[in-house]
């Protein structure tokens, strides 16, 4: 298996990542307020303007030449209600034919380093209550939970 940052000719790999997570995890846990068309409404421009940034990444999986997963993060900007930069797991999908190998595991893995090397003393992540298994995997390489989002039907 090959871990390696998104080149210029990604951009379908990106798109089948993105495509993958936002109907699987989105459209199975919040359908009514994510808006699963994202990646095709906004995938393409999206992944363009992640390959000039220093502070955006994407890495992805290959098993034997073929995409098995990948992953986006970002290292944002300090704002005035912030001391530390955090850098962030944006999200994360393993194509479900290679679940289960260990892709996910080593795509958290190579984030987590991309995010020391930019110099981030945290890394976050968000996952739907409901994905016991995302929670499992983000639990298993050092993530604890930190805050906790409540939302109320009206």
């Amino acid at each position: 298996m090959e871990i390696r940052r998104a080149r210029a000719g990604d951009v379908d790999a990106y798109l089948t990542v993105a495509s993958g997570l936002w109907h699987e995890d989105a459209g199975t846990h919040d359908p009514e307020v994510m808006n699963t068309d994202w990646p095709a409404q906004h995938g393409r421009a999206s992944f363009e303007s992640l390959l000039g940034d220093p502070d955006r990444v994407a890495l992805f999986a290959d098993v034997r030449g073929e995409l098995a997963g990948g992953v986006m993060g970002s290292y944002p900007d300090l704002t005035p209600f912030v001391r530390q930069r955090e850098a962030r797991l944006n999200s994360l999908w393993v194509l479900p034919e290679h679940r289960g190998a260990g892709v996910g595991g080593l795509l958290v893995e190579a984030f987590l380093d991309w995010a020391r090397d930019r110099g981030a003393k945290y890394a976050v992540v968000t996952a739907f209550a409901a994905n016991a298994t995302a929670i499992r995997l983000y639990e298993g390489r050092g993530f604890r939970p930190h805050t906790v989002t409540l939302r109320a039907d009206l």
